[in-house]
């Protein structure tokens, strides 16, 4: 997490401890779950942090090449909460677009495809937000976001199976 962003408020460790005492778990029991609470609250405070801060603008620069010039960066992690089952999806992003204007960073587009992951949503509404936010920042000639992912709640409940979703969006 960069110093421009504070610090993310750990959800309510007592309803994690609720939680993990309704599945039949003691953790007074078993030494194994002392610490699972905490840990759980942090790693889904951390997973749903822009619900609570601001996504970070991207920076931005003059476009000094030609027309009809792409820009692409692949293979940028996502990791995801889906919203139903609040399991992890993940992947890799990629996005490509046609400067007009303006360009971005490469470390600029990796943090807003991070900062855009970290609220729970399906994998569908998080590429066309990564796609409309894009557009409305650098209003590129074309844009394209695909995301491929394993979603862990199509692995370990319903049909039991390894697959991958792939989303796109073209502006």
């Amino acid at each position: 997490m960069s110093p421009a962003r504070r610090r993310t408020a750990v959800p309510d460790v007592a309803a994690f401890e609720r939680f993990i005492r309704s599945l039949g778990i003691d953790p007074a029991r078993d030494p194994e779950y002392a610490e699972t609470a905490e840990r759980a609250a942090e790693l889904f405070a951390a997973r749903t942090s822009s619900l609570r801060e601001s996504i970070r603008s991207l920076q931005t620069m003059r476009y000094r090449g030609r027309e009809g010039e792409t820009v692409a960066l692949e293979g940028i992690p996502v990791y995801g909460l889906c919203p139903h089952h609040l399991v992890t999806y993940f992947g890799e992003a990629r996005v490509r677009y046609a400067p007009r204007d303006l360009l971005c960073g490469a470390g600029s587009l990796a943090r807003l495809v991070g900062d855009l992951a970290r609220v729970p949503r399906l994998q569908e509404s998080l590429t066309q937000t990564i796609a409309d936010h894009l557009e409305r920042a650098l209003k590129p000639r074309s844009l394209e976001v695909v995301i491929r992912a394993r979603h862990l709640c199509l692995e370990l409940r319903g049909v039991e199976q390894r697959a991958e979703l792939v989303t796109e969006a073209r502006r």
